[in-house]
């Protein structure tokens, strides 16, 4: 069963006998401003009609995606597409939408610690319920890897609309708010990636 085909978090929490509570994840951060490159980015794409999901992942939310981890860029790696496939689990498989790991630049893909689903047709809550299934498989993958990664973050968005969440002691812990303010988006992005930096660097 492919990650997109969980559309409810009920879905993923029963099915692997997980809990789920709002929460607010983030309470101090600094905000950061865009790039010049970035905004002008955004702006283009403002001019373009923005009528599916490929138009909005490559006009928004990879440009967004870029801005952040080029900030970390001897850090961290950003994939798109990678296929997560966990063997003792059926039922998490295929292709994910986009994962940040810990790892400097490479095309080996290891060490997920964010990932990102984009929200089909709109629907924000199916987005959650994507994002909660790739980060699932995410620590699965790590523990198989023997990657001692105790919590990961995860992103749900339409593109405007940025819903981040948390995974520990097998907990989905969804923010209370989606935040739409670009400098608040890019700030929380700053803040996850560099509390990975802090605690799991050596891993």
């Amino acid at each position: 069963m492919g990650y997109s085909n969980y559309k409810k978090l009920r879905q993923v929490t029963q099915k692997f006998g997980l809990k789920s509570e709002l929460a607010d994840l983030f309470n101090t951060f600094n905000l950061v401003e865009p790039s010049a490159w970035l905004s002008e980015a955004l702006k283009r794409a403002e001019r373009m009609p923005l009528t599916n999901e490929k138009n909005k992942s490559e006009r928004l939310v990879s440009p967004i995606l870029l801005e952040v981890v080029l900030a970390f860029q001897d850090k961290v790696t950003l994939f798109s597409g990678e296929e997560i496939n966990i063997s003792a689990q059926d039922d998490l498989a295929g292709s994910c939408d986009f994962f940040i790991t810990l790892q400097k630049p490479s095309i080996i893909f290891e060490t997920p610690i964010i990932s990102l689903a984009e929200a089909k047709d709109e629907d924000l809550e199916w987005g959650i319920a994507q994002c909660a299934a790739q980060m699932y498989g995410a620590d699965l993958y790590n523990k198989q890897d023997g990657k001692n990664i105790a919590i990961l973050y995860g992103c749900a968005t339409t593109g405007v609309e940025w819903r981040f969440m948390r995974l520990e002691n097998q907990i989905f812990y969804i923010n209370r708010h989606s935040l739409t303010d670009l400098t608040q988006i890019l700030g929380v992005w700053h803040w996850i990636i560099q509390f990975y930096l802090d605690n799991y660097s050596q891993q």
